[in-house]
């Protein structure tokens, strides 16, 4: 529906945003129990948990760059926009001004025009009452 407009790609954006926040948490759990987990383990498998609690530690900190640069980024977009906005408001706010002062002119002008219209016809009307109908005295 709404793709290609701005606020359909800032939307698509803050959905992808919920949705790396919502891996992201899910990432964490998952890095805690992978911690517990080590702390428990002996041998073999404390050396195997502390590697995979390892590469999930890299992962969640990717994660959590990924999600602060979109932050950012959608941030910077937004500001540009709302720049943007203020200065088009900017330029276009005297020609808005410049036109709602001209349509109240032409008001002005229509009424005129139509009480110098209704005084004409009423004139016309008298006019050619008078002639049908001329006074004898």
């Amino acid at each position: 529906m709404a793709r290609g407009t701005l606020r359909g790609r800032m939307d698509e954006a803050l959905g992808k945003l919920t949705e790396l926040e919502g891996r992201l948490v899910k990432l964490q759990g998952e890095l805690a129990v992978l911690r517990g987990q080590a702390r428990q383990a002996r041998g073999k498998a404390r050396v195997r948990l502390a590697r995979l609690e390892k590469r999930a530690a890299h992962r969640v900190a990717g994660v959590e760059t990924a999600l602060r640069t979109s932050k950012d980024r959608i941030g910077e977009a937004l500001e540009a926009s709302r720049r943007r906005v203020e200065k088009l408001m900017r330029s276009v706010e005297p020609a808005v001004r410049h036109s709602l002062d001209a349509a109240r002119e032409l008001r002005v002008r229509a009424r005129a025009a139509g009480r110098l219209s209704r005084g004409l016809r009423k004139g016309i009307k008298a006019g050619r009452e008078a002639f049908r109908h001329p006074r004898r005295g």
